[in-house]
């Protein structure tokens, strides 16, 4: 028996990006440039005096004496691909992640094993593709001895390893070129688009801070005001409090050509506020002012600002906007108590989090300021928001929700009819609980036009687009919502539900790590984010997402019920089971997780308890939609035609119904029940309608179900074909959909199994 030799190496495991897609798009276009691939990985590794321990498939698995060795050689396959792909045209480029790690490693009969080989695996896919990502061992040993930079990354959570490990990536020749030009383009950048910094709180009291927050915020919404001006969010800017970074660095990360930044000093009755006007290309003042006032004064000093801040930047609006800005109108005060007016920034802090505990915590402080002041109109607004939001997340009923939330808002507006938070307060209201989008729309548009750097305004604007169907529009709405509140996280999230709804899976998932990124705690995004993994077929990642939410809160019941369905199409039935038991457990009276978990059950041959728990919900009021279309899937699954026509014709009798997203559910209910029936005629003409959304990810899959319950299975694995090149989110549920049990023996379905990743753990019949 050979004996094991363990000694300190240099690893390095390659992988070929997007392989399996092209594969499955073009066999002999992927055969050739693999091939081509292979040649120069090799060749590489050779010149640089590596062993090709084996290959894995697209990716190789390499070792080498040493760390320099290593590092040398990863910029060397990179540069020689760069250069390749700049002289082939699109279809014919392909692109490298790199991963290398320095570790203690085990040989055995021509093999390495060891916690080295899995940290090297782990570090992989966190590179970019054209890209090399390290270890911080090798770091150690390297970073003075390349002429390319090494960026930190951080610390990063790997699989299976106990602590967090920095990890760098190769800035590699190219890439800072694009970074120098970047940098070079922000000199250029639109001055027209104003931040205004956190007002630093200089007062003896910490706790005046609250005050500092009341003045920029105010401060915000003037200059909002102002025609020709973009002014970002408060949501964003709050993350420059205390910030070490420069103006330039600011207003590079903001977008922003200028910067407002001051200071607050509250002394008895007495306040100072000084400001500094500040071109970012340059870091000069533009203008600086000092205010001394009575403290009864502070709100009338936010439209003298605005206007000084007008006249400073007039030299630089030019054609942007009318040569002399008109100064705003003095905005009435929101309120005469500056104790109210405290508790309601406290209020909109907590609120921005999303989280159930964080907008308790704020509808707790704008009670507090509405009892102080009763006629505080934007502390009204947030009590409709805080309920809108709870509502929405499940943690209330709409029953409840809707008349707190509405009520609140149009006492807000019958306070301040130009109140622009108020409006779109009662918009949301429209839409989330009266399904009325066209209402709803024309508040918001209300909203914008009396604050137009309003962001939150926009991003419900951009909701009631999506449930329109008007997908193309609400992206764009949402990219603006963006613009105004880069560091808002929740605008990151409505993006990136606009993107997955177009089938752009990679920049949705990007958007949802930003979020993650912003608001570790918003725990719906982690849960997203493995949704977009599974719909990409990356079913490791989508694993460690959850598990990194779930870590964070044991308690993430929409994190418990998406392992169960991940545990439940990789073909551990138990697990998932637990998994979903254990997501009831812990919210027993969410109608949101009783039909996620029917879905599980479904899922898993449990259909009598799915319909159970479904028709239960149906019987509270709640959940409608989604508990109506998976009753219909079940009572489909049992044979049960009239009883599936029954639930579907209660469902197209509400409010909701007319909603052209639920149009389109209905649509394609309505096909696989006239299916089933053997209606070959209804069928056809709804998988037409159906058709007609093909901006839509899950059209080619919803008209694939159809045609297999027609027993038309050429058609049927034509649109699976369409489904798979699109990667359509619905397909991986087609893995365990009891529906299709039937097809599982065609070669056909074996092979879009296999494609997915899940021939061996595909569900037995």
């Amino acid at each position: 028996m050979t004996q094991d030799v363990r000694r300190l190496s240099a690893l390095m495991i390659t992988d070929m990006v997007g392989y399996t897609r092209l594969s499955q798009r073009d066999e002999a276009l992927a055969l050739r440039l693999l091939n081509e691939h292979n040649d120069l990985v090799r060749d590489s590794v050779e010149s640089h005096g590596g062993r090709e321990v084996k290959q894995t498939g697209d990716g190789f698995f390499v070792e080498f004496p040493s760390a320099l060795q290593a590092v040398s050689c990863s910029i060397d396959i990179q540069r020689r691909l760069y250069d390749r792909n700049a002289k082939a045209d699109e279809i014919n480029q392909f692109r490298i992640r790199i991963g290398l790690h320095l570790g203690d490693v085990v040989h055995r009969e021509g093999d390495v094993f060891g916690d080295g080989v899995n940290i090297t695996s782990r570090i992989e896919p966190l590179a970019l593709p054209g890209g090399v990502c390290l270890s911080q061992s090798i770091q150690a040993q390297v970073w003075n001895k390349i002429d390319r930079p090494l960026e930190s990354l951080g610390a990063q959570e790997l699989k299976n390893v106990d602590l967090p490990m920095e990890v760098f990536r190769v800035v590699l020749p190219w890439e800072e070129k694009a970074k120098k030009q970047a940098a070079e383009r922000a000199e250029g950048l639109d001055r027209t688009r104003l931040a205004v910094l956190p007002m630093a709180n200089i007062s003896q009291d910490p706790d005046d801070v609250y005050f500092a927050d009341g003045m920029t915020e105010e401060l915000i919404y003037t200059l909002s005001r102002i025609k020709g001006l973009r002014v970002i969010a408060q949501t964003s800017i709050m993350a420059y409090r205390n910030s070490a970074k420069t103006i330039r660095e600011i207003g590079r990360e903001l977008n922003v050509g200028t910067i407002l930044e001051g200071s607050v000093r509250k002394a008895g009755d007495r306040v100072r506020i000084t400001t500094q006007l500040i071109d970012v290309a340059t870091e000069e003042h533009l203008w600086a002012e000092r205010y001394d006032r009575e403290l009864a004064d502070v709100f009338e000093i936010q439209s003298e600002i605005s206007i000084e801040v007008a006249k400073g930047l007039k030299s630089l609006l030019k054609a942007a906007v009318v040569s002399a800005p008109p100064a705003p109108k003095p905005a009435p005060k929101p309120t005469e108590r500056i104790d109210a007016y405290t508790a309601y920034l406290k209020g909109r802090h907590y609120w921005n989090r999303r989280t159930k505990t964080a907008v308790l915590q704020a509808l707790e402080k704008f009670q507090f300021a509405i009892e102080v002041d009763p006629k505080f109109a934007k502390a009204y607004s947030g009590i409709a928001d805080c309920y809108s939001v709870l509502a929405n997340h499940g943690h209330e009923s709409n029953d409840v929700a809707l008349p707190k939330a509405k009520d609140a808002a149009k006492k807000a507006l019958e306070l301040d009819p130009n109140l622009a938070e108020a409006h779109a307060s009662l918009g949301l209201a429209y839409l989330q609980f009266k399904s009325n989008p066209v209402k709803a729309e024309a508040e918001f548009k209300e909203a914008i036009r009396l604050n137009p750097s309003y962001a939150t305004a926009r991003q419900w604007y951009s909701m009631a687009l999506n449930v329109q169907m008007r997908l193309e529009e609400a992206l764009e709405h949402g990219l603006k919502s963006i613009e105004l509140d880069p560091m808002a996280h929740i605008m990151h999230v409505n993006v990136a539900m606009t993107l997955r709804g177009l089938g752009r899976h990679e920049e949705a998932r990007e958007h949802y790590k930003r979020a993650i990124e912003l608001e570790p705690d918003y725990e719906s995004a982690y849960v997203d984010l493995a949704n977009i993994d599974m719909a990409l077929w990356n079913w490791s990642s989508a694993e460690s997402t959850l598990e990194a939410a779930l870590e964070r809160n044991p308690n993430n019941a929409e994190a418990l019920l998406g392992k169960a369905t991940l545990q439940l199409i990789l073909g551990h039935e138990d697990e998932a089971l637990a998994s979903a038991s254990r997501a009831r457990q812990v919210s027993p009276d969410s109608a949101h997780i009783a039909v996620e978990l029917a879905q599980v059950l479904r899922g898993a041959n449990r259909l009598a308890q799915a319909v159970e728990l479904l028709e239960e919900v149906l019987a509270n009021g709640a959940a409608k939609p989604g508990a109506a279309i998976t009753l219909v899937f079940c009572h489909l699954e049992a044979g049960r035609i009239d009883k599936a026509r029954c639930v579907l014709r209660d469902a197209e009798d509400t409010p909701a119904s007319k909603l052209p997203a639920m149009v389109l559910w209905h649509a394609i209910a309505n096909g696989m029940i006239a299916a089933a029936s053997g209606d070959r005629e209804e069928a056809r003409r709804r998988s037409a309608e159906i058709a007609e959304y093909s901006l839509v990810s899950t059209t080619p899959s919803s008209q694939a179900m159809i045609s297999f319950l027609l027993e038309d299975l050429d058609d049927a694995f034509a649109h699976v074909d369409k489904a798979m090149a699109s990667h359509d989110p619905s397909l991986p549920g087609f893995a365990i959909e009891p529906l299709l049990d039937p097809y599982r023996d065609d070669d056909r379905f074996r092979q879009m199994l296999e494609v997915m990743g899940l021939a061996k753990v595909a569900k037995a019949v």
